[in-house]
C-alpha cells in the first residue's frame, strides 16, 4: 500500500556497540543496607570499585595474580 513502509535494517552504530565485550562485574551484597548490586571493573582494570546504592559506602576489590574465582561477595 502507498505510504506504508517497514524498515528491517539496523543502525550500524547500535550494532557495533552491542558487539563489544560485556563489562566485567562481581556481585556484592551490602550487609549494611541489605542490598545486592553489581560492581564493575575500573578503567585501569586493577580493581572492582563501587558503592552501596543506599548509604554510598564504598567497596574496592583488587584484581591480582593468585586471586579468587568467586563472583559474589558480602561487604560491611
Amino acid at each position: 500500500m502507498a505510504g506504508e513502509h517497514l524498515d528491517l535494517t539496523s543502525d550500524a552504530q547500535q550494532t557495533a556497540a552491542r558487539s563489544e565485550a560485556p563489562r566485567r562485574f562481581v556481585g556484592i551484597h551490602f550487609a549494611c543496607c541489605d542490598v545486592y548490586t553489581r560492581v564493575y571493573v575500573n578503567r585501569e582494570e586493577t580493581a572492582y570499585v563501587g558503592r552501596c546504592p543506599r548509604c554510598t559506602r564504598q567497596v574496592l576489590i583488587r584484581i591480582g595474580h593468585g586471586g579468587t574465582k568467586a563472583r559474589f561477595f558480602t561487604a560491611g
